[in-house]
């Protein structure tokens, strides 16, 4: 991932949660002590933030820092693997599940 596909998610996560929490862009530059020009050019992805402004984003969001660099996309390859070994588990234990009832109806 490169540094405009990095700026593009945060800015489109930054312009998500402002519009959950019911702020314009000159609310929300208000609470954050900036322009609005600078808050149109995070979110449009020109720019990117200093690590003050992303606490202070972070807060007047209520959002875990993570949230703002979320992506469906890259969340989805990263599930895929976990839904691969999480397959592979539930066969093992089914076939090992099975094993045990057949043993256990030998004895029995």
């Amino acid at each position: 991932m490169d540094a405009t596909n990095i700026r593009k998610i945060f800015g489109e996560n930054v312009k998500f949660y402002r519009k959950k929490q019911g702020l314009s862009q000159e609310q929300l530059a208000e609470l954050l002590e900036i322009s609005t020009n600078h808050l149109s050019v995070i979110e449009t992805r020109t720019k990117f933030v200093t690590y003050k402004l992303l606490e202070k984003i972070v807060q007047e969001l209520k959002v875990l820092p993570s949230s703002l660099f979320y992506c469906s996309e890259i969340a989805e390859k990263d599930n895929s693997n976990i839904n691969k070994i999480n397959t592979i588990i539930a066969e093992e234990l089914s076939a090992t599940n099975l094993k045990i009832q057949n043993r256990l109806r030998d004895i029995l």
